[in-house]
């Protein structure tokens, strides 16, 4: 059906005259006219009673009224929310990074995010960098927050912040925030790091490599049981200023490792058009990461453009 006719027919019902009608809608009576008898054949029945003092509508018309308002209303919401769904992040998505982050960014930005767009179905991941690397191939999660360095031609990066690495131990040991410790030093003591091919792990043997001198490794483990490792004088650990604000490990000794920072990049699979729910996604990511750094939460520096 044509909905101009719709509106013609609405337009007579409030106003009963064909003549003031036409003149309103700047049409011709007798072509207002043919548009009424012609939409009346098409709902195969009478729509007006027809008399001297004008037009009134039928059982029919009556009807028919009712339900072409609700429908023309319906139809006129449509644009606006077409472009409502275009400014309005929707759908699924997933996002991954390391477990040790959740206590100074996952949980704020999660939590930030969905009340902002509630519309989201957001899947959170915590993981070793390969773990959502290979998260990211598979497509089990749209975005990660990987160590550097990636020479995977296939993944999207852009920098995030850089920290410091720190080196962790008993209690006992000497180690003080306000001194930092070389390499050198590192590398005499049993450690307990992460198993390969972690993000940190790779940074760390690379390092060592770089001096001439290999990790003395005491056990490879995941983040869990480090602070009972080290609690029970095992070894050292390695990690990042977010591995230990709010965690266990700041009740040990633990002392800045000189020259030797990781850099934390925002991955994605290259050459798949972000959506816009990713996009604010990480819009929002940077927005904490900045705020968090700006409050003095989170030792380190933002790399990426503001």
């Amino acid at each position: 059906m044509n909905l101009r006719k719709w509106e013609y027919f609405l337009k007579v019902a409030e106003f009963g005259n064909l003549s003031r009608v036409a003149e309103k809608l700047d049409i011709s009576q007798p072509a207002l006219s043919r548009q009424i008898a012609a939409l009346e054949r098409e709902v195969g029945a009478p729509l007006f009673f027809r008399n001297g003092r004008g037009l009134t509508l039928t059982p029919a018309g009556e009807i028919f009224r009712t339900r072409a308002e609700a429908i023309l209303e319906e139809i006129a919401r449509v644009p606006g929310e077409v472009m409502h769904a275009v400014d309005t992040p929707s759908g699924r998505l997933a996002f991954g990074a390391p477990p040790f982050m959740g206590r100074i960014l996952t949980g704020e930005l999660v939590a930030n995010y969905m009340e902002a767009y509630p519309h989201v179905r957001l899947r959170v991941r915590g993981a070793h960098s390969f773990q959502l690397r290979e998260a990211i191939f598979f497509r089990d999660i749209d975005i990660g927050i990987l160590a550097a360095p990636l020479t995977e031609p296939d993944l999207h990066t852009e920098p995030l912040l850089q920290e410091q690495l720190y080196f962790v131990g008993p209690s006992d040991s000497g180690l003080s925030q306000d001194v930092p410790v070389s390499l050198e030093d590192v590398a005499d003591k049993p450690l307990i790091l992460t198993p390969r091919p972690d993000g940190l792990r790779t940074l760390i043997d690379t390092e060592f490599a770089r001096i001439g001198r290999r990790a003395k490794v005491a056990v490879e483990t995941e983040y869990a049981p480090m602070d009972d490792l080290i609690r029970r004088k095992v070894g050292y650990a390695i990690m990042p200023h977010c591995g230990m604000i709010n965690s266990p490990l700041t009740q040990f000794s633990w002392a800045p490792i000189r020259d030797l920072y990781v850099q934390w990049l925002i991955a994605s699979l290259e050459n798949v058009e972000r959506s816009l729910a990713a996009r604010r996604l990480i819009e929002m990511l940077k927005t904490s990461t900045r705020a968090s750094i700006a409050a003095g939460r989170w030792k380190a520096t933002a790399s990426f453009i503001p």
